[in-house]
């Protein structure tokens, strides 16, 4: 039986995430699952008595499940929830005197260590993929809607949640730059602000522009670029100003049922972001031109970038691996430096003898 004063806690940290730390709703939903787990772990034992609960979070966290499924959770979603779990207990000792008993050494141990990685996921849309998908028919308003959103995101790397409420104010075709702005209404993930830029190619962006141009043709500049349609005519509603919230689902169904039509393989939103890192990376020479596509994906790092998004498939690294190794300029300089080593060892050798 839940805790009645953990469920109440558990409700004023989620608000405050919402309203103080003005995470998305998509992100609290996220952390609401997560902590459902610190719930249901806590049971009737009041927070404030959490060291003392046997089994520990971290050993309960690595078999439960609270969908149904029988497998263990993966590493990586255990360790989300353990990070979430951590982020409450610090809240709880910043926000209430009694639970300042809890030790931050203790708050520190909400880990498990040497957890086996699953594979990270080498799923994204490719050029070939994002070139069928611009010269696809779309046939009405709805369809030329989302293949334009198709190509949008993978051009700008932009996350579906941003890029469903975006205005049209917040995106400059002339210049390529979208304006990725809170203040403009945009949910970006952690609340990040940030200009950035569409990729300069040719063929994708003309099919932006052209949906660029029939919506402002209808809606206002403060409209949704991915402009709510009527059901009653599918057109452009140029009266639904505040659509309602349940926009990413429908461009994930929208998208679905039309690659599915045309005979598309499906790809889920994120992986056209996916895409645009791994096109800006195989077309990065130096190191600041990588920096420049991390950016643009808004990570503070380009180790995130690295790990989450730049995994390339098996046979695609095997035939950079052959390439690299099967350029002649490569070969003879290795067997130049290789036959230098070996009189090198050669000279001494007959030297200490």
């Amino acid at each position: 039986m839940i805790n009645k004063a953990n469920w109440r806690l558990w409700k004023v940290y989620l608000n405050d995430r919402l309203h103080v730390d003005q995470i998305s709703k998509s992100s609290l939903k996220v952390e609401e699952t997560y902590l459902r787990y610190l719930l249901e772990w806590a049971d009737s034992t009041p927070f404030s008595k959490a060291p003392s609960i046997s089994p520990t979070f971290p050993e309960y966290i690595r078999l439960a499940r609270l969908d149904g499924k029988d497998e263990p959770l993966s590493p990586t979603h255990i360790k989300k929830i353990l990070a979430a779990a951590r982020r409450f207990f610090m809240w709880l000792i910043e926000h209430d005197k009694e639970y300042r008993s809890l030790k931050l050494a203790w708050i520190d141990k909400i880990k498990v260590r040497r957890l086996s990685e699953v594979p990270q996921s080498k799923e994204y849309v490719n050029v070939e993929e994002i070139l069928k998908i611009a010269r696809a028919p779309a046939e009405s308003v709805l369809e030329r809607r989302i293949r334009a959103a198709a190509i949008f995101m993978y051009l700008s790397g932009i996350r579906i949640g941003a890029f469903v409420t975006l205005p049209i104010k917040a995106i400059d075709l002339e210049n390529r730059f979208v304006y990725q702005y809170p203040n403009l209404g945009v949910h970006t993930k952690n609340n990040k602000s940030a200009k950035t830029v569409l990729f300069p190619i040719p063929e994708l962006l003309q099919v932006v522009k052209e949906w660029d141009q029939e919506v402002r043709k209808v809606l206002p500049e403060n409209g949704f670029w991915f402009a709510p349609l009527s059901p009653l005519t599918g057109e452009i509603d140029v009266n639904n100003i505040f659509p309602n919230d349940n926009r990413v689902h429908l461009a994930r169904k929208n998208l679905a049922t039309w690659m599915k039509k045309n005979g598309l393989t499906y790809h889920s939103p994120h992986k056209f972001r996916h895409g645009h890192v791994h096109y800006g990376q195989a077309h990065s020479r130096t190191q600041e031109d990588y920096k420049a596509v991390s950016q643009n994906v808004m990570h503070s790092t380009t180790g995130i970038t690295d790990q989450f998004y730049s995994n390339i498939d098996d046979n695609e690294k095997r035939n950079r691996i052959d390439s690299m190794f099967g350029n002649p300029e490569f070969d003879q300089n290795f067997s130049a430096e290789y036959r230098e080593f070996l009189e090198f060892q050669a000279w001494k050798k007959n030297k200490t003898t």
